[in-house]
């Protein structure tokens, strides 16, 4: 089961799309002219260097993005590892309902406000960062990881559902799956933490 570290690794999966988004927005070439080395013509690694730093000067947002955007790269692969399997339980979905629509509220509320932000003022980039992590507090309190539309974007469908097995019948669980998911199915599924499951279709 996810714990709150891991919860917090989600949170920052969720903000892919912001990240890309504000590196789209920021990235810039440097508006500045090379110039000679020591009053001699430079070289062309003397040239490359120069504009290398220039660049990077003018680009600290959109290089922090990348790193972000890596990160988030090696935490979908986290995801991927500690749902490998799929666990090897079988359940029986009894009903279900799509619940994708938690993906575009996610999306909608709290990712898309921030493209009409600036990012030239640090004091709005420190007003922008606390608004982040009180958001991931929120985010992580609800327990609503799994409102997630990176995770939508790579294949990640939400549902709804009431399930059925030997020992019992569980109500109003939300169900992760990369599979299209419909009444009576037999699956097999992971718990992720309480009242979420990680659910596959059984092949027959």
């Amino acid at each position: 089961m996810v714990d709150n570290k891991f919860k917090i690794k989600l949170y920052i999966l969720s903000l892919a799309l912001l990240f890309l988004i504000v590196f789209v927005m920021t990235v810039t070439l440097p508006d500045t002219k090379l110039t000679t080395c020591n009053a001699a013509p430079c070289t062309t690694t003397d040239l490359v260097k120069q504009y290398l730093l220039s660049f990077l000067s003018v680009n600290v947002i959109p290089i922090i993005m990348l790193i972000l955007m890596a990160t988030c790269w090696y935490i979908k692969h986290d995801f991927d590892y500690m749902l490998e399997g799929g666990g090897q339980q079988v359940i029986r979905v009894q009903s279900v309902q799509n619940e994708d629509f938690e993906h575009l509220t996610f999306l909608a509320t709290y990712i898309i406000p921030f493209f009409g932000f600036t990012f030239d003022d640090p004091r709005r980039l420190l007003a922008y960062l606390i608004l982040l992590v009180i958001i991931g507090i929120m985010f992580i309190k609800t327990n609503k990881y799994y409102a997630n539309p990176t995770l939508a974007v790579l294949g990640f469908k939400l549902y709804k559902a009431n399930l059925s097995d030997r020992n019992g019948i569980y109500e109003s669980v939300t169900l992760i799956s990369r599979d299209r998911v419909s009444e009576n199915d037999v699956v097999t599924y992971k718990l992720i933490s309480e009242n979420v499951f990680y659910i596959s279709r059984i092949r027959t």
